[in-house]
């Protein structure tokens, strides 16, 4: 506890990847009170014109669940 699914654009390295979850894995680990040990990662990688999908499941699709919105919309 606790996991954590990413899901962002296809595209970038394996090292920018690993990066980022190490980021987040700390943050998380730091924010709530746990060992960094406690902390997975999941990192999906979504197809640019399959992202739609994402944004309405993920995002607009489950509102009450979002603590960060995006800037933007699928209208952008």
């Amino acid at each position: 506890m606790p996991h954590i699914t990413l899901k962002c654009y296809k595209g970038r390295t394996h090292d920018e990847l690993q990066s980022a979850a190490d980021i987040i894995a700390a943050a998380a680990a730091e924010a709530l009170n746990v060992k960094l040990s406690s902390v997975s990662i999941k990192i999906e990688e979504i197809d640019k014109e399959n992202w739609s999908k994402v944004y309405k499941e993920d995002i607009y699709g489950e509102p009450e669940k979002l603590y960060v919105k995006p800037g933007y919309t699928m209208d952008d």
